[in-house]
């Protein structure tokens, strides 16, 4: 069996359990090329985000990057789709998009709350972002 190199370093998977808790969501696909970048836990709005960077761009070139963040959904399962202008069934998951730049999908979490993973980036077809969005995993 070959060993794949995880989209997020292990060693940034662990901080994400330390600071994220129930909300340490990492995809694990990225689109070709692109790579870590970076991540950021914001503890008043409850929203941890992994930025991901193609690498045959400088990392100030926002517009070559895809944000994939994790937050609390605060209403139930079923309203997850309001919105969504088209859906996807990627890998087993239902994945929705509103544009060209945005998909999200709601997972139960931790403690049988609702968790909202999106996936936005620019200049990245829609269905890229919900190939990302699918393949978001609690840590």
């Amino acid at each position: 069996m070959i060993a794949t190199t995880p989209v997020v370093p292990a060693s940034i998977q662990h901080i994400a359990q330390r600071r994220a808790g129930s909300l340490a969501y990492i995809p694990t696909r990225a689109p070709f090329g692109y790579r870590y970048l970076s991540y950021t836990w914001n503890a008043a709005t409850k929203q941890f985000a992994i930025r991901l960077h193609d690498k045959h761009y400088a990392a100030s070139n926002t517009r070559r990057t895809v944000s994939v963040t994790a937050a609390w959904f605060n209403r139930p399962l079923a309203q997850c789709g309001i919105g969504n202008e088209k859906s996807y069934q990627v890998g087993g998951n239902k994945v929705f998009s509103a544009g060209s730049a945005l998909t999200w999908r709601c997972v139960q979490g931790a403690g049988g709350r609702i968790v909202r993973i999106t996936s936005s980036g620019q200049n990245m077809p829609t269905s890229t972002l919900a190939i990302v969005a699918s393949s978001v995993r609690r840590v």
